[in-house]
Parts: C-alpha cells; sequence; structure tokens
C-alpha cells in the first residue's frame, strides 16, 4: 500500500479543508517556511493512523488538536488518508479486492473519537489489526524516527534491536495479542476460581440444605395427606357408629318411656299407699298417745302398730316383686323381639308358597272354567237335540228348521255343480277346437319362432362371453373411487407437508452439482434428515436436540473430495459444515462407561446414540454427533454420569438440562427450536405417507390402464348383445300379434279356470 492522498480538515493550524496529493511511493519530503504548517502533516499522518500517545503530536489531549481548540466555530476536526492498493499480495487481510482503501480518523469536542474505513464506521481495533497486518504500528516507538533518533537505534541492546526485527517483520502484532490473550486468561482464571470458591463454600452447602428441607417439606405433606386422610376415615365411622347408636337408642327410648310411664303409674300407686299409711299412722299415733292418756289401752294399739307395719313390709315386698316382674317383662321382651325375626322370615317363606299356591290354584281353576263351559255347551246341543228347542238366542227354530236349511244348500250346490259341469263341457269343446287351428297357425309362424331360438341363443352366447370377460365395469367403478379417495388424500397430505416445509426452510438443504454428471447420492443430506425417533423413545426428543446442538445443521457426505467439491462448486446459499465420513474421527463411549453407568443407576440411563435410528452407513457421523453423551431422566443421574469419578461423560436431562464434566451446567427456559426434532419427524412421516399414497395411485392408474386396453373388446361385444335383444323382442313383437299368440293364450286362460 501507498500514500495517495491525505485529506486535512479542521486539524491543529488546518481551519480548511486541505487536500494533499502526488504523493510518490518512494520518496516524500514536506519543505517551507517556519510556521508554514509542515510538522502539522506529519502529525496529522500519526493520528490518522491511531497514535494514542499525544504528547507525540505536541499535544496535552485531544482537544488541543482541533483548530485553536474549538474556539473559532470549527467544533471537530478530522483526517483522511487514501492508501493504493494495487498489489494484493502486500494488501491488508480482507481488502484484497479493493483497489483503495480510505482511513478517517474523526475527534469532536468532548472527545468523542471516531474510525472510518471506506466511508464506514470501525472500531479502533480493528483499525489497528488492520495496519500490524501490512507492519503499519504507530504505536510502536520506533516508527517514527525523529532527529537524534540514529544515534540511539545504533546503541540499542540486543533485545530492544530484536523487538524493532520483530516489529518491522510483522510478528510484533502477535506477540501483543499473545500477552493481552494471557492476561485475559488470568483474569478468568482467577474470576474462575473465585467462582469455583463460591460455588464450593457458599452455593453448594446451601443447595444441599435446601436438598434436605424439600426432603423434609415432602415428608412432612405425605405425613400431613395420610393424617388427614384417617382422621376423615375415624370421623366416618365415628359418625357411622353413632347413627347406629341414634337408631338402637331411639327404639330402645320409645319401649323405655312406655316403661317409664308404666312405672310412674305405679310409683304414684305406691306412693298414694304410703302416704295413707303415714296419715293412719300418724292417727294412731294420736289414738295411741290419747289411749295412754286416758286408760292405757297400750297393748291394743301396739297390736294394731305391728299389723300395720307387717302391712308396710306386705306392699314393700310386693313393690320388689313388681320391679323385678318388670326385668322378667323386659327379658321376655327381649325374647319376643328376637322371634319376632324368626316369624318374619317364616312369614316371608308362607307368603312365597302362598303365592305359588295361588298361581296354581288360578291356573286349575282356568281349566275347571273351561271344562265347565264345554259341559254346558254339551248340555244344550243334547237338550236341543233330544227335544227339538234350543235354549240359545237367535236359534229358537230348533233342529228342524236348521235340517231344513242344510237341505236347502245342498240344493243350491247340486245346481251348481250341474252349472259347472256345463261349463267345461263348453271349454273342453273350445279347447279341441283351439288346437286344430294350433297347428295350422304354428306352421304359418315357423320362420318367426325359428328366428326367435337363433336369437335367444346368441344372447344367452353373447351374456356368457360378457360374463366370463375379463374386463369388468365393476371392477373400473371401483378403482375409479379409490383413485378419487387417494387424490383427495394426497392433496390433504400435500397442503400439511407443505406448511412444514415452509416453517422448517433452515433444514431445506439446495445445491447445484458441482461438476457434470455427479453423483448425487454421494450428499447424504442434513443430519436432522437422515435419523429417526420411534415412538417409544420420543420422550427424549428434547434431549437429542440439545445433545445435536448446532451439528444437526451439518452436512453428511462420502469423502472428503466430495466435501470440497461441494464447498468450491456447489452454489450453497448459506455457510455449511461437512462431515466426511472418511475422515471424521467419532468419540464413542466405551461399553466398560456404558455398563457401569447403568449398574450405577439401572432404567435411568440411556446413550443418545441408543435412541435414535439410522442407516449402518452412517454410524461414523452419527457417533461424532451423538456418541460422547449420556440421556438421563432426571438431574441426579445427569449429575452422576458427568461428575462421577468413574464416568465424567457429557450428561442431558429429558428437560434439556446440560451436565458437563468440565464443571459448567446449562438450563432454564427451552430453547425457541425446542421441539424441532419432533416436527421432523412428523414430516418424515408425512413424506413417507405422500410417497406411500403415491406408490399406491401409481398402480391403481396401472390396473385402470390394462382395464382400459380390455375395454374395447367388451364394448363391442355388448353392442352386440343390445342389437341381438333388440332384434329378439320385434320377434317377441310380431308374435305377440298372430293368431299363434292368441290362441296360446286362450288355452292357458281355459286350463287355468279348469284347475279351478
Amino acid at each position: 500500500m501507498f500514500v495517495e492522498e491525505l485529506i486535512i480538515d479542521g486539524f491543529k493550524s488546518y481551519a480548511a479543508r486541505t487536500h494533499i496529493t502526488g504523493w510518490d511511493h518512494e520518496f516524500n519530503a514536506i519543505t517551507g517556511l517556519n510556521g508554514s504548517g509542515k510538522s502539522n502533516i506529519l502529525d496529522a499522518i500519526c493520528f490518522v493512523l491511531g497514535i494514542r500517545n499525544y504528547k507525540l503530536l505536541r499535544a496535552n489531549n485531544m482537544q488541543d488538536l482541533i483548530y485553536k481548540r474549538g474556539q473559532a466555530g470549527i467544533t471537530k476536526a478530522s483526517v483522511t488518508v487514501v492508501f493504493r492498493n494495487n498489489d494484493r499480495k502486500t494488501s491488508p487481510l480482507g481488502y484484497e479486492d479493493c483497489k483503495q482503501i480510505s482511513l478517517t480518523r474523526q475527534i469532536m469536542v468532548g472527545g468523542k473519537n471516531k474510525y472510518m474505513i471506506n466511508g464506514h464506521t470501525a472500531q479502533e481495533q480493528a483499525v489497528a489489526n488492520m495496519l500490524q497486518s501490512v507492519q503499519l504500528s504507530i504505536n510502536n516507538p520506533h516508527f517514527l524516527i525523529m532527529q537524534g533518533k540514529i544515534t540511539q537505534v545504533l546503541n540499542m541492546h540486543p533485545p530492544e534491536i530484536l523487538a524493532m526485527i520483530e516489529e518491522a517483520a510483522g510478528t510484533r502484532m502477535f506477540e501483543e495479542r499473545k500477552d493481552k490473550a494471557q492476561k485475559t486468561m488470568s483474569k478468568k482464571d482467577k474470576k474462575i476460581e473465585e467462582i469455583s470458591a463460591i460455588l464450593t463454600e457458599e452455593i453448594t452447602p446451601k443447595l444441599d440444605k435446601l436438598r434436605h428441607e424439600k426432603q423434609a417439606y415432602l415428608e412432612y405433606q405425605k405425613v400431613e395427606i395420610e393424617l388427614d386422610r384417617l382422621r376423615r376415615l375415624v370421623v366416618a365411622y365415628d359418625y357411622t357408629k353413632c347413627e347406629e347408636s341414634l337408631n338402637n337408642s331411639n327404639s330402645s327410648m320409645a319401649s323405655g318411656r312406655a316403661r317409664l310411664d308404666e312405672m310412674a303409674v305405679q310409683l304414684e300407686t305406691i306412693k298414694a299407699e304410703i302416704a295413707n299409711i303415714a296419715k293412719s299412722k300418724a292417727k294412731t299415733e294420736e289414738k295411741r298417745r290419747a289411749e295412754m292418756s286416758k286408760s292405757g289401752e297400750f297393748k291394743t294399739l301396739q297390736a294394731q302398730i305391728d299389723e300395720l307395719s307387717k302391712e308396710l313390709v306386705r306392699i314393700k315386698t310386693q313393690s320388689d316383686l313388681k320391679t323385678a316382674s318388670i326385668k322378667e317383662e323386659q327379658a321376655a321382651k327381649s325374647k319376643l323381639v328376637a322371634s319376632k325375626g324368626k316369624f318374619e322370615s317364616e312369614l316371608a317363606k308362607r307368603a312365597t308358597s302362598f303365592e305359588k299356591q295361588m298361581s296354581k290354584y288360578t291356573q286349575e281353576k282356568q281349566q275347571y272354567d273351561e271344562k265347565a263351559k264345554d259341559v254346558t255347551q254339551l248340555e244344550e246341543l243334547l237338550q236341543s237335540l233330544t227335544t227339538g228347542v234350543a235354549s240359545d238366542e237367535g236359534r229358537e227354530g230348533g233342529f228342524m228348521q236348521q235340517l231344513q236349511e242344510a237341505k236347502k244348500e245342498a240344493s243350491e250346490a247340486a245346481t251348481a255343480i250341474e252349472q259347472s259341469k256345463l261349463r267345461i263341457s263348453l271349454l273342453k269343446d273350445e279347447s279341441k277346437e283351439i288346437n286344430g287351428n294350433l297347428k295350422k297357425a304354428l306352421k304359418d309362424n315357423t320362420g318367426l319362432l325359428k328366428e326367435k331360438e337363433s336369437l335367444e341363443a346368441q344372447v344367452a352366447s353373447l351374456d356368457a362371453r360378457i360374463n366370463t370377460h375379463v374386463f369388468k365395469p365393476e371392477a373400473k367403478r371401483e378403482l375409479g373411487q379409490q383413485r378419487a379417495e387417494i387424490m383427495s388424500q394426497i392433496e390433504a397430505i400435500d397442503d400439511r407437508r407443505r406448511g412444514m416445509e415452509a416453517q422448517m426452510g433452515n433444514f431445506d438443504f439446495q445445491y447445484q452439482d458441482p461438476v457434470r454428471n455427479f453423483d448425487r447420492s454421494k450428499i447424504k443430506g442434513l443430519v436432522a434428515q437422515l435419523f429417526n425417533i420411534e415412538d417409544k423413545n420420543k420422550f427424549a426428543a428434547t434431549a437429542l436436540e440439545i445433545t445435536a446442538g448446532g451439528r444437526i445443521y451439518n452436512v453428511i457426505v462420502d469423502d472428503d473430495e466430495t466435501g470440497a467439491l461441494l464447498l468450491k462448486n456447489g452454489g450453497l446459499r448459506r455457510r455449511v459444515t461437512i462431515i466426511p465420513l472418511n475422515k471424521i474421527a467419532a468419540q464413542q463411549l466405551s461399553p466398560d462407561v456404558i455398563n457401569f453407568a447403568k449398574s450405577l443407576a439401572p432404567g435411568r440411563v440411556d446413550t443418545a446414540l441408543s435412541l435414535i435410528g439410522y442407516p449402518d452407513d452412517l454410524e461414523k457421523a452419527m457417533a461424532y454427533v451423538f456418541g460422547s453423551t449420556f440421556v438421563c431422566k432426571d438431574p441426579q443421574t445427569a449429575e452422576q454420569m458427568a461428575f462421577h469419578k468413574n464416568i465424567r461423560k457429557k450428561a442431558v436431562t429429558l428437560e434439556g438440562d446440560v451436565y458437563d464434566p468440565a464443571g459448567t451446567m446449562q438450563g432454564g427456559a427451552k430453547p425457541s427450536s425446542a421441539g424441532i426434532l419432533n416436527r421432523l419427524q412428523a414430516l418424515k412421516n408425512t413424506r413417507q405417507q405422500h410417497a406411500a399414497l403415491r406408490k399406491e395411485l401409481a398402480a391403481i392408474d396401472a390396473q385402470l390402464a390394462a382395464i382400459d386396453e380390455l375395454k374395447d373388446g367388451y364394448v363391442q361385444i355388448s353392442r352386440e348383445r343390445d342389437l341381438a335383444k333388440h332384434k329378439l323382442s320385434l320377434v317377441e313383437q310380431q308374435l305377440s300379434y298372430s293368431s299363434h299368440a292368441h290362441m296360446t293364450s286362450r288355452l292357458e286362460s281355459i286350463a287355468s279356470e279348469l284347475a279351478v
């Protein structure tokens, strides 16, 4: 690259836009009077090339580079250098096709700094990388050789000379990048150590504590639910028992109330008797006192007292007997209740037996009534025959009148028989006459009858040919209906397939043949289109999609030569990654690791490769995509697969969370492309249905074509049969109008009448 033009606008002493052209590609010198701005041109070149040390530009800060520090109405300074880029070998990376490269740097009051390459805004680092690729590093201390610098260069030490040579050779840029990358890596390592320490010291203990609390809470919930269920069961049992006891107490309470009423009556009676006894005792005491005070009839009164005491004992004894009798009555009542149940069951049995006997009685009574009716009728008939008088209403004439009516009916029948005999003789005479004339009429119609027989034979022969012909109109109609149904199904599947393909445009891999007569079977297609997931493994579709990642869009080819031709001449519309089957190095899980993992978590882990189906020739490519990953049913199993010392392999859960043995974990919300494998499988199934229906349609079309080839012969036979039937109908019509036909018809009617 060589400087072709320099444009300065508002930079230091150049207030107006200044173009400097005519640069020589080998040697240039700037001459002029003192203060004319010679040094500012060099400063402008250093400025646009991205110098960071403003002291080399004789400025304290960025604002000093603007004309009069922006106080003369000029608020920005810009410098543009235009390079001539004719030599592609020495051009910057990425700009080989540009004949000119313009680089602009612009600063504004306030400190805003802006770079542009060929009119497009660019980052400062991008500008530095472009210049360093052609050995232009303005920040190199040896980029500018000022006055007095030559002696300093001659006195340099070997390390300084090596640094200058590296800068001139262009390798210094990579050393700086290496140092920068090492500093970044050291910072990241420190950050990782800090994060690991936080994870180990704070997060992991807290997670363990939360897991234990969660387990305890789940146990507590389970116990609470079981306790609530048992409480409900106890309440229901108590309610049932209380309800039963309530029903029992209601019945016992009714009987107890009846007994209580009886006991209350007896108690009132006893109380009345006790009151009477107390009154009589008081009267006796008064009398005793009076008698003692009067004359001393103490013995008499004492005798009365003894009698009264005996009476009191007798009454108490009766009360005790009554109480005992009440208890006995209660026991007898309970026995009666038990016997009542037995009697009720016995009564039900007897009622059933009674109903059976009643039905049997009804049947026998009905038979008896019928026999009695028959006897009554026979008695009435006997009476009418013996006396000549009938007892029934409407038959008062008796047996003689009935006999006269029967004789009358017999005479009428004899008359009808005579008339019938006369009619039969007449019909027989007519039949003989017709038979005599029938032979003559038959001779007249011999030609028509022969023609009729010939036509009937011809029609029968044509019917037989039609019945045995290979062409069947019914088969063609059925095939036509089947074809219409299949076409409607194909149209519906086409609409659904086009909708699915429109939604998954990323999987529409198109290319042009890289060479003439190219064998397209060498390009297998996208990874996503070359494997399938069986219905029993669809639960792992999300995990498989996360496992494949971006490799699901890779293209599988048979070898590296085909891949190179495809990239070079395939006319690809987007960037793709090629997987050549002869070069790809697949990493598969060892059988020992798989067996150990399955023994560690039986039924909860599978290899991703075992959950998909694919052709045998694609095994290496599928192993490259899926071979080194486990699919786990829960996060705990995935964590074991990733961090167990005997396994340490990448694991993905059914929800799509990724556990990497390097220590990273990925998860959270599902990606925007979630479910793409299920949709791809649905599209494959739709395409298979479409292909199967197309194949069935082709078979039906072949059958229809074969049937159409036989149609002409069938149509010819059908026409001949229809013509023969038409001729036969004409002959039958002529015969129906002849005298022979009329005579035959009359003979048939006479025969039918005689048969009656």
